[in-house]
C-alpha cells in the first residue's frame, strides 16, 4: 500500500512495513546515522548534529502522520522509539521480525489512544 492511500492510522503503520522491507535488504546494517554517531559522535560535533537533525526529521514526519490519524501528539514519540528500537534490534539480530513486532505495538498504541 502506498503511504498516500488508505485510512490515516494505516498510513502510520506503513512506516513499519517499509522498515521490514529495509531490514530484508541483504546489505542492511542498521541506521547509518546511529552507526556514525556511535563511532564519531563524541569527537565530531558535526556528526552528532547530523544524526540529531535526521532523528528529529523522522519524529516530525511521524508526528504529521499521527496528527492526520487524530491521535495525540505524544503517540509520535512512542512510535519513534518503537521504530528506533526495531532498527537496532533488526541490525543486531539480522532478522526483519522486529518491524512486525513494532507494527503490532504501534497498532496497540493507536488503538488505545483512539479509545480514550
Amino acid at each position: 500500500m502506498d503511504q498516500a492511500d488508505g485510512p490515516p492510522a494505516e498510513r502510520v503503520l506503513v512506516v513499519f512495513d517499509w522498515l521490514r522491507h529495509w531490514f530484508e535488504e541483504p546489505d542492511f546494517r542498521g541506521c547509518a546515522f546511529v552507526n556514525s554517531f556511535g563511532e564519531l559522535g563524541a569527537t565530531a560535533p558535526e556528526v552528532a548534529e547530523a544524526a540529531q537533525r535526521h532523528k528529529e526529521a523522522f519524529r516530525r514526519y511521524l508526528a504529521g502522520l499521527v496528527d492526520d490519524a487524530g491521535a495525540p501528539g505524544t503517540v509520535a514519540a512512542s512510535l519513534a522509539l518503537l521504530a528506533e528500537g526495531a532498527i537496532t534490534t533488526a541490525a543486531i539480530t539480522g532478522s526483519p521480525l522486529p518491524a512486525d513486532q513494532a507494527r503490532e505495538a504501534a497498532k496497540v498504541l493507536l488503538g488505545a489512544e483512539a479509545a480514550t
